[in-house]
């Protein structure tokens, strides 16, 4: 039976084009300028903009609110993200992509606020039926990018409808039933699923026990606490609303002069930068997890805070008497910034000091670098008030100073870019040291001897061999029997291979066993590491 309605005198082609809604790649709302370090912060980012958007309203209270959703299109481990403005037919879905570090420009489609994919085709598909016209547009997603591949639009549900002639278009443009039905098989197999709408929240910041976590999609970041807090101390939650909390954002708790204790949930596994910098009387913190990173800067100025407590050592982080490490122990990460010792010498297991390390501590005075530390990162000894003298036994250490401030410096004037340091670099006369103070006009002394870079190789002639041995127990038949040593400070320090610091007998054996392993086996270790690798 035909049905008859007053619009048969419309044309099939006006028909078609009040029918069809929005479809397209958007770039009123892209963020091309912005790069950003994970999908989450992208999105975040993305969010909040449309949560201060007067077109979208996200009150789970509303009749239809605005939602959002995140799925995978392409199946690359970073998944698209839906925002639906409501559910009416108006509502439209936005949908962007982040591919290595950048969002995409949006498509924006309609309608009723979702958008659909196949779960086994990198597609984002368009769909909707309306005043018995079906539209389907296909974009491909690669690399970060929505291309828009095909349109299709049909009027056939109107068969029925007297008057009214059955228009097919691809792309815009008539054709014919034959063409259309031949090229639209090519993605008849898609099984559509809807996306857009599955997460409705009042906001994306939530408030407990006085500690703002921000929704980050797959888990919480804390991003600071209220002004009026009623306590000087938090405890970082576990989890919030069954989402880990993973993150303590940058600049979280930056100059929160309040702050007197934190108790870090299980699951931190970021501390960012600056996070709690400046938290003048923070004088007590205890790791509930084992994160992964400690953001540059992370504890600097923290003068009241004399040890971290807490931690194991199955993450990448280890405490030792107080001290932050890597859990390997070849890097020192963090010295408290309130521990009040004026003289600080880096354990002989340390390679590198980490940027800003000691960063913002009032009390240390002198600082001894032994000849296993091979890198002072960026900022590594900066604004340390007293710091009146930097030892740096490693001759051919990298002390890296990218930043116009000093790595080692007393205080630094951000308005004139001048660095102060009133004390003494030590090092030897030939050395990366005095490389780094010169040019800086910082005063510089120079250590008794030469730089020898392999410990046991007291004549320095780059093998540690039996006339080394020799050499060592020559010197100790003069010191025990209370006659002067002929070696010089750098000789003593080198012969000193078991660093009990004496030079001995010992140490003799020592160089004699290396020897006789170097002199059969090639590629041999260093000294050091060779009878590391024998305990």
């Amino acid at each position: 039976m035909k049905i008859k309605q007053t619009t048969a005198a419309v044309t099939a082609a006006v028909l078609l084009s009040a029918a069809i809604p929005l479809s397209n790649v958007n770039a009123a709302d892209s963020f091309p300028q912005m790069s950003f370090t994970s999908w989450q912060a992208a999105y975040s980012y993305v969010l909040n903009s449309f949560y201060t958007n007067p077109d979208y309203n996200f009150d789970v209270e509303s009749q239809e609110p605005s939602c959002f959703e995140i799925y995978d299109i392409d199946h690359d481990g970073n998944p698209e993200l839906f925002i639906s403005q409501n559910n009416f037919r108006s509502g439209t879905c936005t949908v962007y992509s982040y591919y290595e570090g950048n969002l995409s420009d949006p498509v924006e489609l309609g309608t009723y606020g979702i958008a659909f994919t196949d779960p086994n085709a990198h597609y984002l598909v368009h769909n909707d039926v309306h005043m018995g016209v079906r539209s389907l547009t296909y974009f491909r997603l690669e690399k970060g990018r929505f291309i828009r591949e095909e349109s299709f639009t049909d009027n056939t549900m109107n068969k029925d409808i007297e008057g009214v002639e059955i228009v097919y278009k691809i792309n815009g443009k008539e054709v014919s039933e034959t063409q259309y039905v031949q090229e639209k098989e090519k993605y008849d197999h898609f099984e559509l699923t809807p996306h857009g709408r599955a997460i409705c929240m009042n906001s994306l910041t939530t408030l407990t026990d006085e500690i703002y976590y921000e929704y980050m999609f797959n888990y919480y970041s804390v991003i600071g606490r209220t002004h009026y807090n009623s306590s000087n101390s938090i405890t970082v939650a576990d989890e919030i609303n069954d989402l880990p909390v993973t993150t303590v954002s940058d600049n979280a708790f930056l100059n929160d002069d309040d702050l007197e204790a934190v108790v870090l949930g299980a699951n931190v596994s970021n501390i960012g930068y600056c996070a709690f910098a400046g938290t003048k009387n923070l004088n007590s913190f205890k790791f509930g997890c084992s994160p992964d990173v400690i953001g540059q800067k992370a504890f600097e100025g923290c003068i009241s805070l004399e040890k971290f407590e807490g931690m194991n050592s199955i993450g990448n982080y280890h405490i030792v008497d107080g001290v932050v490490y890597r859990s390997d122990m070849a890097d020192l990460a963090v010295y408290p910034a309130g521990r009040k010792d004026k003289d600080f010498t880096v354990p002989s297991y340390i390679q590198t000091i980490e940027p800003y390390a000691f960063a913002g501590n009032p009390y240390i005075e002198n600082i001894v670098c032994d000849e296993s530390v091979n890198t002072v990162s960026e900022g590594a000894f900066s604004n340390c008030g007293n710091l009146a003298s930097v030892t740096i036994y490693n001759g051919e250490a990298n002390i890296i100073n990218k930043n116009e401030q000093f790595t080692i410096c007393n205080s630094y004037d951000f308005k004139t870019g001048e660095s102060i340091y009133n004390g003494v670099i030590k090092g030897y006369d030939k050395s990366t040291a005095r490389n780094w103070a010169t040019p800086r006009k910082v005063k510089f002394e120079a250590l008794e001897g030469e730089y020898i870079k392999n410990k046991g190789d007291v004549n320095n002639d780059s093998i540690v061999d039996s006339v080394d041995a020799s050499l060592i127990l020559a010197e100790y038949a003069l010191t025990s029997t209370g006659k002067t040593g002929s070696f010089n400070a750098s000789q003593s320090k080198c012969a000193d291979v078991d660093r009990s610091g004496t030079v001995d007998s010992v140490d003799a054996s020592k160089v004699l066993a290396y020897y006789s392993y170097t002199s059969t086996h090639l590629g041999a270790p260093s000294i050091e590491i060779f009878f590391s690798m024998e305990q």
